[in-house]
């Protein structure tokens, strides 16, 4: 800060001189066009054109009303459909494993167990079992 009260500036005034070189830089397609006595050893990054209304852009999209929400829903389905995208070799290897299982193993491979009989559990007093000597009778 004592160094830029040396020089006679102030950071805003660095912020301004660095967004005139931006703006510049970008009108001109990052060619050079000022002379060598005013250049500094520091470069700005080459910034996209599309990169200028970005802020209004987001805006736009963000609105309250109901005119945003085609343009916000479109957007979004477009993401979701390019990340749901990226899995597909996974979902077509895991099906792919698992057709093969079942071509190999037949329809033994997936079963309900309907082949196995199944009988309930055989029904047992409850008085039973509380009449039975190895409890304690104090626990009752």
């Amino acid at each position: 800060m004592k160094e830029l009260k040396r020089r006679g500036m102030n950071p805003t005034s660095l912020l301004q001189d660095y967004e005139v070189d931006v703006v510049d830089e970008i009108k001109t397609g990052g060619k050079e066009t000022r002379n060598s006595s005013k250049t500094t050893a520091t470069t700005t990054p080459a910034f996209d054109q599309s990169l200028l209304n970005q802020r209004e852009r987001s805006l736009a999209l963000n609105s309250e009303g109901l005119e945003g929400l085609i343009p916000r829903a479109r957007i979004l389905l477009t993401i979701g459909g390019t990340f749901f995208l990226a899995f597909w070799p996974l979902i077509v290897l895991t099906l792919g494993a698992f057709s093969a299982l079942y071509l190999y193993f037949g329809a033994d491979f997936v079963h309900d167990g309907s082949r196995t009989p199944v009988s309930p559990p055989p029904y047992i007093d409850p008085y039973a079992l509380l009449e039975d000597e190895r409890i304690n009778p104090r626990l009752n």
